[in-house]
């Protein structure tokens, strides 16, 4: 069995997310949209370095595509050409739209069910989310983002270990200056 190239691969997924994502930009910023995912994929390499999040060779190129299919015209039959099923699985359970009927529960139970991945690159995504709040947001959709991060937490922090630590210290940072401070 041939050895995977993390790196080839890695590029790979870049440059698939780079075109899929081409012209769209991050919430409230002039940044092209893949600084969110390269950031994501960056939370998620950090974060093996200290526990394992899985299957690197599934988990690294699903964080890069984690919003191909919620975002863009990308299919997963697509993704499973180029990827394979488990990357292709990993992201579609990731993605949003493919919950019918949506709800918050549903979504966070599919994930923790799917794979360590799966729930280690949520964590990563809702991580890198925390990092700011788009200007345009209100005081209520600030506050309601946080407590959604809270059920997040719930749902799939007992997945692995340093990422719920960051993601509780990444809330707490951001309850300081978007929630709590906004008020003033």
């Amino acid at each position: 069995m041939t050895p995977i190239d993390l790196q080839q691969l890695y590029n790979q997924a870049w440059l698939f997310a780079s075109t899929a994502h081409l012209g769209q930009q991050m919430k409230g910023s002039e940044l092209p949209y893949t600084t969110h995912v390269a950031m994501v994929a960056n939370e998620l390499i950090f974060a093996d370095r200290v526990e394992t999040v899985g299957a690197l060779e599934i988990a690294l190129p699903a964080a890069l595509l984690h919003d191909v299919l919620e975002d863009t015209p990308t299919t997963q039959a697509e993704l499973a050409d180029v990827f394979g099923t488990l990357v292709a699985s990993t992201v579609g359970c990731l993605s949003k739209n493919l919950i019918v009927p949506f709800s918050e529960e549903r979504y966070f139970q599919s994930i923790a069910a799917h794979s360590r991945e799966a729930a280690a690159i949520k964590l990563c995504d809702r991580i890198t989310n925390l990092q700011s709040a788009p200007s345009t947001w209100t005081h209520s959709k600030r506050a309601s983002y946080l407590e959604e991060s809270a059920l997040i937490l719930e749902a799939l922090g007992p997945a692995h270990t340093y990422l719920r630590l960051r993601l509780s210290d990444a809330m707490t940072r951001y309850r300081l200056l978007y929630v709590i401070d906004s008020q003033h």
